[in-house]
C-alpha cells in the first residue's frame, strides 16, 4: 500500500462589514458543522478550501487511483480541546479539491473510504492528510 502526505493551509478570509452594526468581522478559516451560516458566506470559503487542496495535491498525489483511505489531522492556530469530527465539512470541501485534481474517478463509497479527522498539534491552521491507497 502506498501512502502520501498532503499539508493544506487555511484559506485567508478577508474582513467583512456588519450591516447593521458597522464594525469588522474576520471570520475564522474553517467550516464546521455548529456553523449556522448563511450559504453566501460559507460557498466562497468551501470553494477557497477546494482549489487550496487542488493546488496542494497537484505536486504529490498521482491520478487515476482505484480506492483510497482519507485520514486528517486538525491543526489550530490555539491549544485547547475540540471536536475534530466538526470539521468534517472543512475535510469534504479538500476531498472535493483532490477529486477535482484526479486521484479518483468519484468520492463515493466506492472509491473513497473517509475522511477520518483527528485532533493534531498547535500549529498554523492547516490539515494535514494523509492518503493510502486500498487494495
Amino acid at each position: 500500500m502506498r501512502e502520501w502526505v498532503v499539508t493544506v493551509p487555511a484559506p485567508l478570509i478577508k474582513p467583512v462589514r456588519k450591516r447593521k452594526t458597522g464594525k469588522m468581522f474576520t471570520r475564522k478559516p474553517w467550516l464546521n458543522s455548529n456553523d449556522r451560516d448563511h450559504w453566501r458566506v460559507l460557498s466562497p470559503i468551501r470553494a477557497e478550501w477546494r482549489r487550496l487542496a487542488a493546488e496542494a495535491a497537484a505536486g504529490v498525489l498521482p491520478q487515476g487511483l482505484g480506492r483510497v483511505e482519507i485520514t486528517g489531522l486538525i491543526v489550530k492556530e490555539r491549544a485547547g480541546t475540540y471536536d475534530a469530527m466538526n470539521f468534517y465539512p472543512t475535510a469534504k470541501a479538500i476531498v472535493d479539491g483532490f477529486i477535482d485534481h484526479g486521484i479518483c474517478a468519484d468520492d463515493s463509497n466506492e472509491f473513497v473510504e473517509g475522511p477520518f479527522l483527528f485532533p493534531g498539534p498547535k500549529g498554523s491552521a492547516a490539515v494535514v492528510v494523509t492518503v493510502r491507497e486500498l487494495p
